[in-house]
């Protein structure tokens, strides 16, 4: 795998291509004879080195043999599937931490865009996970309730994306004293509508 190429072994400890102390000390202190290996770099789409995979002392009727180039083959095509899963993965925490960015950045925002709103987002995801926590561990009212690990993290970006709209509402009616403010206070105008 270190120099980016399959290889196989067919006793390493006849080998003087490569150094096998550490197997040999592995073998050692299990007390365990490493013979035959075959050792694959795992690439992804760019040739980057992702992993490899090491297979030793392929075993027919109990006895250690070489591995072929069947074998090879075999391993060649599982390493790929690995890989591209390997790259999946990497790919969806990439994405959750692009989500998570993006989420934090809007919240940001909008606690710069108002003293009122300040921390509110972060108080309202940490509110609700206590709640949908409690409700999980509460089994008198709520035992038929079990939040998934997948719901609740669905209840936490909802909390966290609660008050998304506020992006783009102005600051003045963000501040508001009372529930009809505008530019001024209709509430007295109301008022005397109805008196």
């Amino acid at each position: 795998g270190y120099q980016r190429r399959v290889h196989g072994i067919p006793d390493v400890y006849e080998s003087t291509d490569f150094d096998f102390s550490g197997a040999m000390a592995f073998d050692k202190s299990q007390n365990y004879k490493t013979k035959s290996m075959l050792v694959l770099p795992m690439k992804n789409k760019d040739d980057d080195l992702v992993g490899v995979i090491q297979l030793i002392n392929k075993q027919e009727n109990s006895q250690t043999i070489d591995f072929t180039q069947e074998d090879e083959l075999l391993i060649k095509a599982m390493a790929s599937l690995a890989t591209m899963i390997i790259e999946n993965n990497q790919l969806v925490i990439d994405l959750e931490a692009l989500l998570y960015g993006l989420i934090d950045s809007v919240n940001k925002a909008l606690s710069e865009k108002s003293l009122y709103t300040q921390k509110h987002n972060d108080n309202v995801a940490t509110l609700t996970n206590i709640i949908a926590n409690g409700i999980n561990n509460n089994k008198t009212i709520y035992g038929d309730v079990e939040y998934s690990d997948v719901e609740m993290e669905e209840i936490r970006l909802s909390a966290m994306l609660h008050d998304i709209g506020k992006v783009t509402t102005p600051v003045h009616i963000m501040d508001k004293a009372t529930k009809l403010e505008t530019i001024y206070d209709r509430l007295h105008t109301i008022k005397l509508i109805f008196e």
